[in-house]
This record gives C-alpha cells, structure tokens and sequence, in this order.
C-alpha cells in the first residue's frame, strides 16, 4: 500500500482494516480456550448434590480447570519453538518475494517445513517421555496433576503437525497471504470447539469421554490443521510453493532462518520461564487458586487480546510510515492505536471492575472459585489502560525495529517484578488475590516503561 504523506492522510481506516480480520481470528481462539475452561470446571454435574457429595464433585471440577490452566502453558512453550524457526521464514520469504526471488521463498520454505518436522517429532516424542515429569514440576496436586499427564500424552500425538502448521502459517504470512493462515487457524477452532464439547459429554451419539476428550478434541484440530496446510503448500499458495526437493536439509539457509529467528525464540523462551515461575507459585496454593487463575486470565482475554489486534497493527503501520520517511505518521499511528486499543481495554476493565462476579459464574458455580476469580478480575480491571500500553506502544516500538530496548524492558519487568514479586508472596504464604496484585502492579509499570521509550522518539533512528 502507498502511504501518502500530507496531514490528511488517513489513519484510522488503515489500521481497522489490519487489526479486524486479526480481531476475529483472536476472538475464536478466546472462545476455544473459554470452551476447555468451560468444559473442564462442568465435568461432572453438580445438579441435585449437597454437602460431602457436591464438595467432591467441586474438587474434582477444580483439578480439571486447574490441569487445563497449566497445559496452557505447554501450548505456549510450542509456539516458542515455531517462533526460532518462523520468524526468521517469515523475514525471509518476504524480502525474497519483494525482490521477486520466487526460487528462493520456495527455498526457505522448505527448510522452514524441513526444520519445523524435525523439532515437532523431537518435541512431540520429549512430551510425551516427559509428561509425569511435567506434571510434577508444575507443581499441581495429585488429581490435578493425574489430568495433565492424561492431557499431555495424547497432546504429544498432534504436536508435529502443530509445529508444521504454525510454521506453514509465517511462510505464507511473510509471502503477504493472511487470509490463508486466519481461515487455517478458523478451521481449527472451529474443529477443536466441536470436538471437544462432543467427546466431553457424548454429544450426538458419541461416547462420554469425560477430561481426555477435550485432549482429544485439541489434537484432532491440530493434525487436521497441520495436514490442512501443509496441502496449502503442496499446491502452492500467496506466491510459493513447497517442493519435495527442498525438504533435503541446506545448512546454509537453515542457519540464515535461525539467526533471525533464535533471538526472538530466546526472549519468548525467557518471558515463558518468568510466567512459569508464576504457574509454580499458583499451583502451590491449591486446585481452587490455580483453577480460578485460569478462568481470571482466560476471562481477562477478552480485553487483552482486543489490544493485541490493534497492536499488530500498529507494529505494520509504523514500520511502513518510517519506510516511507514520514515518522510524525508512524508517531500518529502508534497514538491513535492506543487510542482505539486502551480504549476498548479501559472499557472492558468497567466490565471486569462491576461484573466480574457474574463473568466468573457463566464458567462454574463452585462459590469458592467464583469469589476468588472475581477479586483478581477486580484488581486488573484498574490497570486495563497501562496493559495496553504496554502491548501498543511495544508494539510500536518493535514496528520500528526498536527490538533490543523492548526485550531489555520486558525481561527487566518481568524477571525482577514479577518472578521477584510473586516469590516474595509465596514465602510469606500470600493468596491469589495478592499474586494478582504483584501482576497487575508489574503490567501497568511495563505500560509507563513502554511509553517512555515511545515517547523519547529514540526509536525514529533504529536501523533494520
């Protein structure tokens, strides 16, 4: 798109037509991860019980919620992997297809492929040997831990066509074709929803499979993901193709892809090792905490992945301003972003500030998990518009090739903050409530620190 430089250049449109069909990729993915929060704090029904009786049934909700907030973070430690190989494909191949190297996309894209197999049958068959192991690190209680080896093993089955998926997902998005990866990644929702609530509860004449089914469930969308697009590839799509021949390893442009992509997997790896810190802390204190911290985070989504769609937004728009020369564009662009993004955050904050009871209630009616969930809600719903400053304004910065001051602060705030600030409450015995209250202080101070490096303008002179 040619960027015009004049004042009355528009600003909004193009950053609502960027941020939409990103908007409603993230809005079915929220709703997956609420349906397996959902799933796992319903199964088993509690109607008609009392005393004893209805105690147990709760108990068991919780470890299954709890089981599910921690697989969460196995998930995440996936994408890490997909991250070190398909953010250096996805520079590459877009560079190459704005040269109009076709030859050379379609090389990087299969070695991408070639690389992505390889790290998702090691990583596939390390979780499945490593799945009790895991669970025991977690520190989950026994029920809870039992469900997340369950969950695990069967998960370890899809992870190579996950990990393919993921990376066929950044060749294609660095070839400038979105569309392709949203509907890739619809599908697999869409997949995962179904399933799920059907092998769950027996729906449509399927048997009752109770917790493994929403394993099965994710599993099944991912393979079917996988297999999806790597047929995409196959056939050629957004300018490249895969080539079986160019399955055979080229250790020269292997190493290419993972000079650009290693650093950006190693500050995921970091952020992921001081979240994790927090997942131990939590699922110390019990099946109830660690079950109503991941219905406050999977509630919270709701505002923060808002924010995040504005974000890649603003990432593209001030990348392409400083391109064309114009930084008070890319300066109007990361404001106006924030504008739109901490908007909509502050406002769901309201929400999250007066209704956060009753958010917490559609997921479970165990009271316990629903007090607790619904004061963490409360606290974060204050700290809403330094969140999205913290994911715009980084944003921005990492946009305009700003990326080693965004790593420094984020792991600065991180690591000393939040890891520092969570240990300290779980020496002294501190609830969830009170972790909670470390996690919000440490996201609104990395909100101030993001926009303080915005607005120092250091990042107009950053070279790419």
């Amino acid at each position: 798109m040619e960027l015009r430089t004049e004042p009355t250049s528009p600003i909004l449109k193009p950053l609502v037509l960027l941020a939409l069909p990103v908007l409603a990729e993230h809005a079915l993915h929220i709703l997956v991860g609420m349906t397996d929060t959902y799933l796992a704090n319903n199964l088993l029904e509690t109607r008609g019980l009392a005393g004893a009786a209805l105690d147990a049934v709760h108990q068991t909700n919780a470890a299954a919620g709890a089981a599910v907030g921690s697989i969460t973070y196995i998930l995440w430690f996936v994408g890490l992997i997909v991250s070190a190989i398909g953010t250096g494909a996805t520079a590459i191949i877009a560079r190459a297809i704005g040269g109009r190297h076709r030859r050379l996309a379609n090389k990087v894209c299969g070695q991408a492929i070639f690389a992505a197999s390889i790290a998702g049958i090691g990583l596939g068959v390390f979780v499945w040997l490593a799945a009790g192991p895991l669970a025991n690190f977690t520190d989950l209680k026994p029920q809870a831990a039992a469900y997340f080896e369950q969950y695990i093993r069967i998960l370890a089955l899809g992870v190579p066509l996950a990990v393919i998926m993921f990376t066929a997902n950044s060749c294609l998005r660095g070839a400038g074709d979105t569309i392709t990866p949203a509907v890739a990644m619809i599908t697999v929702d869409v997949v995962n929803l179904v399933l799920s609530a059907t092998l769950t509860w027996g729906l449509f004449g399927m048997p009752a499979l109770g917790f493994k089914g929403i394993a099965i469930g994710t599993t099944c969308a991912y393979v079917a993901g996988g297999l999806l697009q790597l047929t995409v590839l196959l056939v050629g799509r957004g300018g490249i193709k895969l080539f079986v021949h160019r399955l055979r390893p080229e250790w020269l442009t292997l190493k290419r892809i993972l000079r650009i992509g290693l650093p950006s997997g190693s500050e995921g790896f970091l952020m992921w090792v001081g979240n994790f810190v927090v997942l131990k802390v939590v699922n110390d204190l019990g099946n109830i905490p660690a079950t109503a911290h991941n219905l406050a985070i999977r509630i919270e989504s709701l505002s923060y992945m808002s924010g995040f769609a504005v974000a890649m937004a603003v990432a593209t728009m001030v990348g392409q301003s400083l391109g064309a020369g114009d930084p008070h564009r890319a300066r109007r662009f990361a404001l106006v972003g924030y504008a739109i993004g901490g908007g909509m955050m502050t406002l769901l904050g309201v929400l999250f500030i007066l209704g956060g009871r009753h958010l917490a209630m559609f997921f479970t009616d165990d009271p316990e998990v629903v007090r607790t969930t619904a004061t963490c809600l409360f606290y974060t719903g204050f700290i809403q518009a330094g969140f999205a400053a913290a994911i715009v304004f980084g944003s921005a910065l990492r946009g305009a090739g700003d990326t080693k001051w965004v790593m420094i602060l984020n792991l600065t705030s991180i690591l000393v903050l939040r890891c520092g600030g969570v240990y300290v409450v779980g020496q002294l015995g501190g609830t969830l409530p009170m972790v909670w209250l470390v996690l919000c202080s440490e996201l609104f101070v990395r909100g101030i620190l993001m926009y303080y490096r915005f607005a120092t303008g250091r990042w107009v002179h950053a070279r790419v």
